[in-house]
Protein backbone atom coordinates (compact mmCIF):
# COMPACT_ATOMS: atom_id res chain seq x y z
CA UNK A 1 0.00 0.00 0.00
CA UNK A 2 3.02 2.39 0.94
CA UNK A 3 4.35 4.16 -2.06
CA UNK A 4 7.21 6.66 -2.21
CA UNK A 5 7.93 9.16 -5.17
CA UNK A 6 11.39 10.66 -6.11
CA UNK A 7 10.83 14.02 -7.84
CA UNK A 8 13.51 16.50 -9.37
CA UNK A 9 13.68 19.71 -11.33
CA UNK A 10 15.38 21.93 -12.89
CA UNK A 11 15.75 24.84 -15.09
CA UNK A 12 18.00 23.26 -18.17
CA UNK A 13 18.48 27.07 -19.72
CA UNK A 14 18.66 25.08 -22.92
CA UNK A 15 18.13 28.03 -25.12
CA UNK A 16 19.95 27.49 -28.86
CA UNK A 17 22.96 29.31 -29.68
CA UNK A 18 22.50 31.39 -26.64
CA UNK A 19 23.18 28.96 -23.86
CA UNK A 20 26.84 28.54 -22.91
CA UNK A 21 27.82 25.23 -22.81
CA UNK A 22 24.20 24.05 -23.95
CA UNK A 23 25.64 20.36 -25.20
CA UNK A 24 27.96 19.53 -22.24
CA UNK A 25 25.43 20.19 -20.03
CA UNK A 26 22.96 18.30 -20.81
CA UNK A 27 24.94 15.25 -21.47
CA UNK A 28 26.26 15.90 -18.01
CA UNK A 29 22.14 15.97 -16.93
CA UNK A 30 21.88 13.16 -18.59
CA UNK A 31 24.20 11.01 -17.03
CA UNK A 32 23.36 12.68 -13.43
CA UNK A 33 20.02 10.94 -14.05
CA UNK A 34 21.05 7.95 -15.20
CA UNK A 35 22.70 6.88 -11.87
CA UNK A 36 20.05 8.81 -9.79
CA UNK A 37 16.98 7.25 -7.98
CA UNK A 38 14.49 9.81 -9.19
CA UNK A 39 11.33 8.54 -10.43
CA UNK A 40 9.95 11.69 -11.48
CA UNK A 41 11.84 14.51 -13.72
CA UNK A 42 10.28 18.14 -14.78
CA UNK A 43 12.54 19.74 -16.82
CA UNK A 44 12.01 23.58 -18.35
CA UNK A 45 13.70 25.47 -20.77
CA UNK A 46 14.40 22.32 -23.12
CA UNK A 47 13.98 24.75 -26.09
CA UNK A 48 14.96 22.95 -28.41
CA UNK A 49 13.39 19.42 -29.53
CA UNK A 50 16.68 17.58 -30.72
CA UNK A 51 17.69 18.21 -26.73
CA UNK A 52 14.30 16.34 -25.61
CA UNK A 53 15.15 13.84 -28.15
CA UNK A 54 19.10 12.59 -26.74
CA UNK A 55 17.56 12.97 -23.16
CA UNK A 56 14.46 10.39 -23.99
CA UNK A 57 17.55 8.40 -25.73
CA UNK A 58 19.77 8.83 -22.90
CA UNK A 59 17.20 7.91 -19.88
CA UNK A 60 14.94 5.21 -21.65
CA UNK A 61 16.46 2.25 -19.24
CA UNK A 62 15.79 4.41 -16.20
CA UNK A 63 12.84 6.81 -17.06
CA UNK A 64 10.97 5.05 -20.23
CA UNK A 65 8.02 7.07 -20.20
CA UNK A 66 8.41 10.77 -21.41
CA UNK A 67 6.43 13.38 -22.84
CA UNK A 68 7.61 16.69 -24.50
CA UNK A 69 4.80 19.86 -24.37
CA UNK A 70 4.80 21.01 -27.72
CA UNK A 71 3.73 24.89 -28.12
CA UNK A 72 3.87 28.32 -29.54
CA UNK A 73 6.56 29.12 -32.03
CA UNK A 74 9.39 27.32 -30.07
CA UNK A 75 8.14 24.92 -28.21
CA UNK A 76 6.63 24.98 -24.09
CA UNK A 77 10.46 24.03 -22.69
CA UNK A 78 8.63 21.99 -20.39
CA UNK A 79 8.95 17.92 -20.34
CA UNK A 80 8.64 15.32 -18.15
CA UNK A 81 9.98 11.94 -17.78
CA UNK A 82 8.83 9.58 -15.33
CA UNK A 83 9.64 5.79 -14.42
CA UNK A 84 6.14 5.19 -14.11
CA UNK A 85 3.79 4.65 -17.21
CA UNK A 86 2.00 8.30 -18.16
CA UNK A 87 -1.26 7.44 -18.79
CA UNK A 88 -2.68 10.80 -19.68
CA UNK A 89 -1.35 14.27 -20.62
CA UNK A 90 -2.96 17.76 -20.90
CA UNK A 91 -1.12 21.44 -21.91
CA UNK A 92 -2.80 24.77 -20.92
CA UNK A 93 -1.12 27.47 -22.55
CA UNK A 94 -1.70 31.15 -21.10
CA UNK A 95 -2.86 33.89 -22.74
CA UNK A 96 -0.83 36.35 -20.83
CA UNK A 97 2.51 35.29 -21.53
CA UNK A 98 5.00 38.54 -22.11
CA UNK A 99 5.18 40.54 -25.45
CA UNK A 100 5.94 39.54 -29.11
CA UNK A 101 8.00 42.83 -29.48
CA UNK A 102 10.24 41.63 -26.98
CA UNK A 103 12.10 39.59 -29.02
CA UNK A 104 14.70 39.69 -26.96
CA UNK A 105 12.74 38.07 -23.89
CA UNK A 106 11.01 35.51 -25.89
CA UNK A 107 8.49 34.43 -23.45
CA UNK A 108 5.50 35.30 -26.11
CA UNK A 109 7.85 32.76 -28.53
CA UNK A 110 7.52 29.99 -26.40
CA UNK A 111 3.94 29.65 -25.67
CA UNK A 112 4.30 28.96 -21.89
CA UNK A 113 1.93 27.09 -19.97
CA UNK A 114 1.51 24.11 -17.46
CA UNK A 115 1.51 20.92 -18.39
CA UNK A 116 -0.27 17.90 -16.60
CA UNK A 117 1.21 14.48 -16.91
CA UNK A 118 -1.36 12.16 -14.99
CA UNK A 119 1.12 8.63 -13.94
CA UNK A 120 -0.27 5.56 -13.08
CA UNK A 121 1.99 3.25 -10.80
CA UNK A 122 0.09 0.11 -10.15
CA UNK A 123 -3.16 1.23 -8.35
CA UNK A 124 -1.78 4.57 -7.60
CA UNK A 125 -2.19 7.84 -9.60
CA UNK A 126 0.33 10.53 -9.43
CA UNK A 127 -0.55 14.11 -11.22
CA UNK A 128 2.37 15.90 -12.52
CA UNK A 129 2.10 19.39 -13.03
CA UNK A 130 5.09 21.13 -15.03
CA UNK A 131 5.61 24.54 -15.01
CA UNK A 132 7.34 28.04 -16.26
CA UNK A 133 6.34 31.32 -15.26
CA UNK A 134 7.27 34.65 -16.67
CA UNK A 135 10.28 36.29 -15.53
CA UNK A 136 10.72 39.79 -13.79
CA UNK A 137 14.16 40.63 -15.93
CA UNK A 138 13.84 44.27 -14.45
CA UNK A 139 13.42 45.90 -11.37
CA UNK A 140 10.22 47.39 -12.43
CA UNK A 141 8.56 43.95 -13.26
CA UNK A 142 6.57 44.94 -16.06
CA UNK A 143 5.39 41.57 -16.51
CA UNK A 144 4.14 41.32 -13.01
CA UNK A 145 0.52 41.05 -14.11
CA UNK A 146 0.82 38.64 -16.67
CA UNK A 147 2.93 36.39 -13.85
CA UNK A 148 0.32 36.81 -11.44
CA UNK A 149 -2.35 35.94 -13.87
CA UNK A 150 -0.03 33.12 -15.23
CA UNK A 151 -0.08 31.68 -11.34
CA UNK A 152 -3.41 32.32 -10.91
CA UNK A 153 -4.64 30.05 -13.89
CA UNK A 154 -1.70 27.50 -12.97
CA UNK A 155 -3.46 27.30 -9.47
CA UNK A 156 -7.00 26.92 -10.68
CA UNK A 157 -5.76 24.41 -12.96
CA UNK A 158 -4.46 22.00 -10.72
CA UNK A 159 -7.38 22.85 -7.99
CA UNK A 160 -9.79 21.61 -10.30
CA UNK A 161 -7.87 18.56 -11.13
CA UNK A 162 -6.24 16.91 -7.90
CA UNK A 163 -9.70 15.06 -6.95
CA UNK A 164 -8.61 11.78 -8.49
CA UNK A 165 -4.99 11.97 -7.95
CA UNK A 166 -3.20 10.47 -4.45
CA UNK A 167 -1.15 13.32 -4.96
CA UNK A 168 -0.48 16.48 -6.87
CA UNK A 169 2.82 17.50 -7.66
CA UNK A 170 3.74 20.78 -9.04
CA UNK A 171 7.35 21.46 -10.24
CA UNK A 172 8.80 24.12 -11.93
CA UNK A 173 10.34 27.36 -12.05
CA UNK A 174 7.98 29.81 -10.97
CA UNK A 175 10.16 32.93 -10.66
CA UNK A 176 8.70 33.55 -7.28
CA UNK A 177 10.18 33.09 -3.76
CA UNK A 178 8.06 32.45 -0.80
CA UNK A 179 6.95 35.97 -0.20
CA UNK A 180 5.86 37.07 -3.69
CA UNK A 181 2.16 37.23 -4.99
CA UNK A 182 2.60 34.45 -7.67
CA UNK A 183 3.64 31.89 -4.78
CA UNK A 184 1.17 32.68 -2.48
CA UNK A 185 -1.71 32.26 -5.37
CA UNK A 186 -0.23 28.73 -6.37
CA UNK A 187 0.08 27.26 -2.91
CA UNK A 188 -2.91 29.48 -1.30
CA UNK A 189 -5.40 28.28 -3.49
CA UNK A 190 -5.00 24.74 -4.37
CA UNK A 191 -3.08 24.53 -0.76
CA UNK A 192 0.13 23.24 -1.76
CA UNK A 193 2.64 22.52 0.34
CA UNK A 194 6.32 23.63 0.15
CA UNK A 195 8.46 20.75 1.74
CA UNK A 196 10.94 23.47 2.42
CA UNK A 197 8.45 25.43 4.89
CA UNK A 198 7.45 22.67 6.83
CA UNK A 199 9.17 20.92 10.00
CA UNK A 200 11.38 17.98 9.20
CA UNK A 201 12.56 16.39 12.17
CA UNK A 202 14.01 13.90 10.46
CA UNK A 203 15.99 16.43 8.26
CA UNK A 204 18.94 18.50 9.09
CA UNK A 205 18.36 21.65 7.30
CA UNK A 206 22.23 23.22 8.81
CA UNK A 207 23.45 20.01 6.15
CA UNK A 208 21.24 20.97 2.97
CA UNK A 209 23.24 22.37 0.35
CA UNK A 210 22.61 26.34 -0.36
CA UNK A 211 18.45 26.12 -1.40
CA UNK A 212 18.22 29.45 -3.66
CA UNK A 213 18.15 28.19 -6.62
CA UNK A 214 18.66 31.32 -8.97
CA UNK A 215 21.75 33.98 -8.59
CA UNK A 216 23.45 31.65 -6.05
CA UNK A 217 27.09 32.03 -5.21
CA UNK A 218 27.87 28.40 -5.51
CA UNK A 219 26.54 28.58 -9.64
CA UNK A 220 29.36 29.30 -12.23
CA UNK A 221 26.88 31.49 -14.19
CA UNK A 222 25.61 33.57 -11.62
CA UNK A 223 26.30 37.33 -11.64
CA UNK A 224 29.20 38.09 -9.47
CA UNK A 225 27.29 40.92 -8.50
CA UNK A 226 24.37 39.98 -7.23
CA UNK A 227 25.80 37.12 -5.08
CA UNK A 228 28.14 39.86 -3.28
CA UNK A 229 24.86 41.23 -2.11
CA UNK A 230 22.83 37.62 -1.46
CA UNK A 231 25.26 34.73 -1.52
CA UNK A 232 22.47 32.40 -1.35
CA UNK A 233 20.24 33.71 -4.19
CA UNK A 234 16.44 33.39 -4.74
CA UNK A 235 14.31 30.55 -4.30
CA UNK A 236 12.40 30.60 -7.28
CA UNK A 237 12.75 27.14 -8.50
CA UNK A 238 9.67 25.06 -6.55
CA UNK A 239 8.59 21.46 -5.71
CA UNK A 240 5.32 21.81 -3.96
CA UNK A 241 2.67 18.67 -3.32
CA UNK A 242 -0.73 18.00 -2.07
CA UNK A 243 -2.20 14.45 -0.92
CA UNK A 244 -5.71 13.18 -0.65
CA UNK A 245 -7.43 12.53 2.35
CA UNK A 246 -6.61 8.94 2.28
CA UNK A 247 -3.13 9.52 2.43
CA UNK A 248 -0.73 10.74 5.14
CA UNK A 249 2.44 12.09 3.05
CA UNK A 250 6.07 12.29 4.77
CA UNK A 251 9.29 14.41 3.61
CA UNK A 252 12.22 12.52 4.13
CA UNK A 253 14.63 13.73 1.72
CA UNK A 254 14.86 17.50 -0.46
CA UNK A 255 17.30 19.76 -1.20
CA UNK A 256 19.78 20.83 -4.18
CA UNK A 257 21.12 17.04 -5.56
CA UNK A 258 23.36 18.33 -8.17
CA UNK A 259 27.19 19.13 -7.80
CA UNK A 260 27.86 22.45 -7.55
CA UNK A 261 30.23 21.32 -10.83
CA UNK A 262 29.52 19.44 -14.09
CA UNK A 263 32.23 16.47 -13.06
CA UNK A 264 35.82 17.26 -14.48
CA UNK A 265 34.34 20.87 -16.19
CA UNK A 266 34.21 24.43 -14.37
CA UNK A 267 30.46 25.15 -15.05
CA UNK A 268 27.89 24.29 -13.45
CA UNK A 269 24.55 21.82 -15.03
CA UNK A 270 22.48 25.34 -15.53
CA UNK A 271 22.06 28.81 -14.72
CA UNK A 272 19.46 27.46 -11.88
CA UNK A 273 19.98 25.07 -9.30
CA UNK A 274 18.11 21.89 -9.21
CA UNK A 275 15.90 20.86 -6.36
CA UNK A 276 14.89 16.97 -5.21
CA UNK A 277 11.99 15.94 -2.87
CA UNK A 278 11.55 12.41 -2.09
CA UNK A 279 8.09 11.91 -0.52
CA UNK A 280 6.75 8.80 1.41
CA UNK A 281 2.85 7.71 1.01
CA UNK A 282 1.22 5.83 3.69
CA UNK A 283 -2.73 5.24 4.45
CA UNK A 284 -4.09 7.90 6.45
CA UNK A 285 -5.55 6.49 10.12
CA UNK A 286 -8.22 9.66 9.52
CA UNK A 287 -10.63 8.40 6.82
CA UNK A 288 -13.10 11.43 6.98
CA UNK A 289 -12.55 13.67 3.94
CA UNK A 290 -10.53 16.73 5.57
CA UNK A 291 -11.33 20.20 5.55
CA UNK A 292 -10.80 21.78 2.21
CA UNK A 293 -11.76 25.87 2.33
CA UNK A 294 -9.74 28.31 1.70
CA UNK A 295 -8.41 30.71 4.86
CA UNK A 296 -8.57 34.17 5.16
CA UNK A 297 -5.22 34.41 3.98
CA UNK A 298 -6.10 33.78 0.61
CA UNK A 299 -8.71 36.46 0.48
CA UNK A 300 -6.03 39.52 0.80
CA UNK A 301 -3.83 37.99 -2.01
CA UNK A 302 -6.51 37.43 -4.33
CA UNK A 303 -7.15 41.66 -3.59
CA UNK A 304 -3.90 41.88 -4.19
CA UNK A 305 -3.75 40.48 -7.53
CA UNK A 306 -6.79 42.12 -8.34
CA UNK A 307 -5.20 45.74 -7.45
CA UNK A 308 -1.84 44.30 -9.94
CA UNK A 309 -4.77 43.52 -12.86
CA UNK A 310 -6.53 46.91 -12.60
CA UNK A 311 -2.91 48.58 -12.03
CA UNK A 312 -1.80 46.77 -15.54
CA UNK A 313 -5.04 47.82 -17.14
CA UNK A 314 -4.18 51.29 -16.49
CA UNK A 315 -0.64 51.26 -18.16
CA UNK A 316 -2.34 49.27 -21.52
CA UNK A 317 -4.48 52.14 -21.71
CA UNK A 318 -1.67 54.40 -21.86
CA UNK A 319 0.28 52.39 -24.02
CA UNK A 320 -2.69 51.89 -26.30
CA UNK A 321 -3.17 56.15 -26.75
CA UNK A 322 0.80 55.77 -27.23
CA UNK A 323 1.10 53.87 -29.85
CA UNK A 324 -2.18 55.40 -31.35
CA UNK A 325 -0.94 58.50 -31.66
CA UNK A 326 2.74 57.52 -32.52
CA UNK A 327 1.55 55.62 -35.12
CA UNK A 328 -1.26 58.18 -36.36
CA UNK A 329 1.57 61.11 -36.76
CA UNK A 330 3.50 58.99 -38.82
CA UNK A 331 1.22 58.29 -40.95
CA UNK A 332 0.06 61.66 -41.57
CA UNK A 333 3.39 62.59 -42.18
CA UNK A 334 3.81 59.68 -45.06
CA UNK A 335 0.15 61.24 -46.35
CA UNK A 336 1.31 64.70 -46.42
CA UNK A 337 4.63 64.04 -47.81
CA UNK A 338 3.37 62.55 -50.85
CA UNK A 339 5.32 63.81 -53.91
CA UNK A 340 7.78 65.55 -52.45
CA UNK A 341 10.24 62.58 -51.89
CA UNK A 342 12.80 62.40 -54.85
CA UNK A 343 12.32 59.46 -57.02
CA UNK A 344 15.74 57.42 -55.88
CA UNK A 345 15.56 53.71 -54.14
CA UNK A 346 17.18 55.43 -51.47
CA UNK A 347 14.14 57.35 -50.68
CA UNK A 348 11.96 54.24 -51.69
CA UNK A 349 13.80 52.44 -48.74
CA UNK A 350 13.08 55.03 -46.01
CA UNK A 351 9.88 55.58 -47.36
CA UNK A 352 9.13 51.75 -46.77
CA UNK A 353 10.78 51.71 -43.49
CA UNK A 354 8.55 54.53 -41.80
CA UNK A 355 5.72 52.69 -43.51
CA UNK A 356 6.29 49.58 -41.73
CA UNK A 357 7.10 51.68 -38.53
CA UNK A 358 3.96 53.04 -38.81
CA UNK A 359 2.03 49.48 -39.22
CA UNK A 360 3.83 48.55 -36.04
CA UNK A 361 2.39 51.00 -33.74
CA UNK A 362 -1.21 51.00 -34.94
CA UNK A 363 -0.85 47.20 -34.96
CA UNK A 364 0.32 47.54 -30.97
CA UNK A 365 -2.55 50.00 -30.45
CA UNK A 366 -5.30 47.89 -31.86
CA UNK A 367 -4.87 44.06 -32.55
CA UNK A 368 -2.30 43.36 -29.84
CA UNK A 369 -3.59 46.07 -27.06
CA UNK A 370 -7.03 44.44 -27.69
CA UNK A 371 -5.66 40.88 -26.83
CA UNK A 372 -3.69 41.79 -23.83
CA UNK A 373 -6.79 43.94 -22.58
CA UNK A 374 -8.93 40.77 -22.71
CA UNK A 375 -6.80 38.69 -21.22
CA UNK A 376 -6.19 40.96 -18.16
CA UNK A 377 -9.67 41.34 -18.12
CA UNK A 378 -10.60 37.48 -18.32
CA UNK A 379 -8.01 36.89 -15.55
CA UNK A 380 -9.40 39.98 -13.83
CA UNK A 381 -13.38 38.72 -13.39
CA UNK A 382 -11.87 34.94 -12.43
CA UNK A 383 -10.54 36.58 -9.40
CA UNK A 384 -13.42 39.14 -8.82
CA UNK A 385 -15.76 36.29 -8.89
CA UNK A 386 -13.75 34.40 -6.45
CA UNK A 387 -13.88 37.31 -3.95
CA UNK A 388 -17.84 37.44 -4.83
CA UNK A 389 -18.04 34.11 -3.81
CA UNK A 390 -16.07 33.92 -0.80
CA UNK A 391 -18.50 36.90 0.19
CA UNK A 392 -21.39 35.20 0.01
CA UNK A 393 -20.06 31.96 1.56
CA UNK A 394 -19.50 34.20 4.60
CA UNK A 395 -23.14 35.10 4.85
CA UNK A 396 -22.15 39.07 4.65
CA UNK A 397 -24.52 41.03 2.06
CA UNK A 398 -22.87 42.22 -1.34
CA UNK A 399 -24.00 43.83 -4.68
CA UNK A 400 -22.64 44.62 -7.98
CA UNK A 401 -22.80 47.96 -9.74
CA UNK A 402 -23.59 47.51 -13.43
CA UNK A 403 -20.07 49.32 -13.98
CA UNK A 404 -18.81 46.14 -12.37
CA UNK A 405 -15.92 44.37 -14.41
Amino acid sequence: MEFTVNVFTLNCWGIPVVSKNRKERFEAIAKYLQESSHTIVCLQEVWSEFDYLNLKDSLKGVLPYSHYFYSGVNGSGLCVFSKWMIQDVFFHQWTLNGYIHKIHHGDWFGGKGVGLCRIKHGNRLINVYCTHLHAEYHEDDIYLAHRVLQAHSTAELVNLTTAPADISILAGDLNATPGDISYKIITQLPKLIDPFCIEHKQIDFNNLNQVGTSDNANNSYSDPRLCKTNPEGKRIDHILYKVNAAWEAEVVNLGNPLPTRVPNKEFSYSDHNAVSVQIHLKPSDNKTQKETSLDDAFDETATQAIKVCEEAMVNISKSKTMFLTVGGLILMFLIGTVGYWPNLIFYDIIKLFITGLSFYYLIMGTVWNNIEMNSLKAGLSALENFCRTRISDKGESVSFSPNDK
